[in-house]
């Protein structure tokens, strides 16, 4: 991914890659399905789902565990010039942000179905299409055979003075979501995962927001300044706008989030954002009348802003959060990308 936000060395890694040398074999099941050269499998075999329970393949279908971003980038590659259609992801929210990444520029207008098979911590894509953890390899293909699908648009991701591919993702997060990240990293030590693990860190975050438990950063947020170009005259976009300290910044495409929460209010498409400025105003009724999809006219009179827009300029003070990675701080531009098929039950 030359010339990329990926290259940066203040960058996580890539959710493939580990310092460690596990191994994990997909274990074959079942019989070979039709059209199996036009399917293949991309298994993350660090994820936790893959390293607890394993991945059921039907024979004939063929699975890659790339451990570095080259190879992720060269399996795709082939995949490409083979002309699959169907891209199973065994991972989680990073996998598939990692894998849609490395893909679109060569996928370019034939982009392969992609099915999402939960193998991460948290999975909020698989919450957003409807799959649950039973669901398999077998069942992907079987999804796809009856055309069942529905279309998601990413987040782009790029820096202004970059003429590289943009990073793709679902659930950007800036402000106090970069520390509740972390705080999630710590209940998945305890052995939380998945609603448990949100749910957690949820709480942990109110508490430190409401009662300063987490010291004066959770309450002063972080400088975050926005611009909206392109969002539709007579909506919130001119009150958002500006640069100042936010406790919260959140970006999405996703129709549904874990746990039911409705930070954006009612269900829909498009790239969504939510925004509370600094210092929080009645944070906890304001907290929870935000996730319960309440009235945005009553959250705007204490400084919590939603919006609907298809491009935002941001500078980030203290970087940002993408599907479970930490970006550094600085200038970018969030756009809103081409929708993308999925697999659903």
């Amino acid at each position: 991914m030359d010339g990329t936000i990926y290259d940066s060395k203040s960058l996580a890694r890539l959710a493939f890659e580990s310092a460690e040398d596990q191994h994990s074999s997909p274990a074959p099941a079942g019989r070979m399905p039709r059209e199996a050269s036009k399917i293949a499998v991309i298994c993350n075999p660090r994820s936790h789902g893959v390293k607890t329970r394993g991945l059921e393949v039907p024979p004939g279908v063929e699975v890659v565990s790339p451990r570095t971003r080259g190879a992720l980038a060269q399996a795709l590659a082939d995949f490409s010039k083979r002309g699959v259609e169907l891209l199973i992801v065994a991972g989680g929210d990073g996998t598939v942000r990692d894998v849609l990444t490395c893909g679109a520029r060569l996928w370019r207008g034939n982009v392969p179905a992609v099915a999402v098979l939960p193998k991460g911590k948290t999975n909020a894509l698989a919450v957003d299409l409807g799959i649950d953890r039973e669901w398999s390899v077998a069942d992907a293909i079987a999804a796809w055979r009856d055309n069942r699908f529905c279309a998601r648009e990413t987040i782009e991701i790029t820096r202004p003075d970059e003429g590289g591919e943009p990073v793709r993702g679902f659930l950007f997060g800036a402000g106090i979501f970069v520390s509740a990240t972390d705080l999630a990293q710590t209940t998945h030590k305890w052995g939380a995962f998945h609603n448990l693990a949100v749910g957690l860190s949820m709480l942990g975050s109110i508490a430190n927001v409401a009662f300063g438990f987490g010291g004066s950063g959770w309450r002063d947020g972080k400088r975050i300044a926005i611009s909206a170009p392109e969002a539709a005259p007579g909506t919130a976009g001119i009150k958002v706008e500006g640069e100042r300290n936010r406790v919260i910044m959140l970006v999405s495409t996703m129709h549904r989030l874990p746990l039911g929460v409705k930070p954006f209010g009612k269900e829909r498409g498009g790239m969504k954002l939510l925004v509370a400025d600094a210092p929080p105003r009645r944070f906890v009724r304001n907290f929870w009348r935000a996730i319960r999809g309440g009235s945005s006219e009553k959250l705007a009179r204490d400084n919590v802003w939603r919006l609907d827009t298809p491009k935002l300029d941001i500078n980030v003070e203290d970087g940002f959060v993408l599907d479970g990675e930490t970006f550094p701080g600085g200038e970018y531009e969030l756009r809103q990308g081409e929708p993308i098929a999925f697999v659903i039950p």
